[in-house]
């Protein structure tokens, strides 16, 4: 374990989620437990005694009732994550902020929101940049759809570009320096193999703190970088995510006309 990796487990990135909300940090190998036992599938490996004690302390494994020392999962989150993880809308992200990386996953089932976050090393040179290996803490989130804005503001670089609630007018023109922060967003809805829909984009965070906000669009030679109005990333998200769940909904309701 690097001394990166020793601060990311002492100080975790996210603290809370807004709203009526959960948020636990637990092991890769306890989350891989978990996200089978809610999907109905066998888990590939029992339990071991540290992932019992990790797994009581954040609330995630309770008494199991009418037994003195069985242990289940909690019937809320059980019931939640076996609902999320066959939701047919989910959003992919991947954020890098100078030298640290991560990815999100959210998935929307209703009024649920679900977050599965982790930290990545970051390899990059002059022209290509890539997630490398995993931190083994899972964030593990339930949320709901009213504070989807705020979710997304919570898992996004902390640069004003991204999160600034009182945006500044956008610059006549970007800076010629890398782009301090980026985030790049992939939003799926899947109500069936044949009508499944996937939109996104990446936006970069330029500027001596982060505060000028800029798009990729496609351009005659590829693609290019178009300045918006800082602060605007979130409702654009959210448009996109409203936009995959209308489908949903359309398709759903077609086939049960």
């Amino acid at each position: 374990m690097t001394a990166d990796d020793t601060t990311a487990e002492q100080r975790p990135r996210i603290t809370s989620l807004p709203g009526d909300s959960r948020l636990v940090r637990i092991s890769e190998a306890s989350w891989h437990w978990v996200r089978a036992l809610a999907r109905d599938e066998q888990p590939e490996a029992e339990l071991t005694e540290e992932q019992i004690v990790e797994l009581e302390l954040v609330g995630l494994l309770v008494d199991a009732p009418g037994t003195e020392d069985g242990l289940v999962i909690d019937r809320h989150w059980l019931q939640l994550l076996h609902t999320v993880l066959r939701s047919p809308v989910s959003i992919e992200l991947v954020c890098v902020d100078g030298d640290r990386a991560w990815t999100t996953r959210l998935l929307i089932a209703g009024r649920v929101v679900a977050l599965i976050d982790q930290m990545h090393e970051v390899t990059a040179d002059a022209e290509t940049m890539r997630l490398g290996r995993r931190a083994d803490a899972v964030l593990l989130g339930l949320s709901t759809i009213e504070h989807l804005s705020a979710v997304f503001e919570k898992v996004l670089p902390q640069r004003p570009a991204f999160t600034d609630s009182d945006p500044a007018p956008a610059p006549e023109q970007l800076p010629d320096a890398p782009a301090l922060a980026e985030v790049q967003m992939l939003v799926t809805a899947a109500p069936t193999p044949e009508e499944t829909v996937v939109s996104g984009g990446s936006w970069y965070a330029f500027g001596e703190q982060g505060e000028q906000l800029a798009v990729l669009v496609p351009g005659e030679d590829g693609a290019e970088a178009r300045a918006l109005e800082p602060g605007s990333l979130t409702s654009a998200m959210r448009a996109k995510v409203i936009a995959a769940i209308n489908h949903v909904t359309a398709v759903t309701t077609g086939r049960a006309a």
